[in-house]
């Protein structure tokens, strides 16, 4: 005797599809929830860590610049504030970590004064600096796709200036940055041509571009990660100054 299959009824037909598409839901509303959660992780990335300084194997002088300041601002974040300013906080928790290194620093400026560009120069040169660090932040008129760190260098390019700028952007890395945009050379407009406080200086210079303040995720990330920005372009430059400058 065969055994009849028995037919699916509307009514239960209609309540899998409705079981289906509540499990979907569910499995999506997880999934955003996850990627909330995994960003906002990422966002804050370095935050609470501790970053072990580097000592140097000599005593050493950086010269630290801190880009802008007085009535130059720099560019404006998305939040309001001077690119003058962010800069001056990182050159201070930046001269905080190499002096604990053990490096000798000096500064282009401490506070919020207007500092000419030939003066940054002549502070640095007249120290006999070992390397200049010039410390900015970046814009951009497409906040929402550009953003993340980039450093300068002289349009030689020269190993000693790749190297220097290649261990920052490690350090920084192993803390948590929206993005490397690696070494360029020259200035924007032109590889051949230079930025003046590097070209003007005599030792191994570069800037350093700290995060685009127009886009959101890198403001988050250099407010949230400052200190450990700071003790990681320290150690960057403390490798570099143990392996190249004798």
């Amino acid at each position: 005797m065969s055994k009849r299959k028995k037919k699916m009824t509307l009514k239960q037909m209609r309540s899998l599809v409705v079981f289906l598409v509540a499990i979907n839901i569910i499995l999506l509303l997880c999934i955003l929830v996850m990627g909330f959660f995994l960003a906002k992780a990422q966002i804050t990335k370095g935050k609470g860590q501790t970053v072990m300084l580097q000592k140097a194997n000599d005593t050493y002088t950086v010269c630290v610049d801190a880009g802008h300041g007085g009535n130059d601002v720099g560019a404006v974040g998305l939040d309001g504030s001077y690119e003058k300013d962010d800069n001056l906080r990182l050159a201070q928790e930046v001269a905080k970590a190499l002096k604990k290194s053990g490096v000798n620093v000096i500064m282009t400026r401490s506070d919020d004064s207007d500092t000419q560009l030939d003066s940054r120069s002549k502070i640095a040169n007249k120290a006999k600096a070992d390397i200049f660090v010039s410390l900015h932040r970046n814009s951009t008129a497409n906040p929402n796709t550009t953003k993340g760190i980039e450093i300068w260098i002289h349009s030689s390019g020269s190993e000693r200036s790749y190297a220097a700028a290649d261990d920052i952007l490690s350090n920084l890395e192993e803390v948590g940055i929206t993005a490397n945009r690696g070494v360029r050379i020259g200035t924007q407009g032109d590889s051949d041509d230079d930025y003046a406080v590097i070209r003007d200086t005599d030792m191994t210079s570069m800037i350093v571009e700290m995060g685009f303040m127009t886009n959101q995720d890198d403001l988050d990330y250099f407010n949230e990660n400052l200190e450990n920005y700071a003790k990681a372009i320290s150690n960057g430059v403390v490798q570099w100054l143990n392996d190249y400058v004798q």
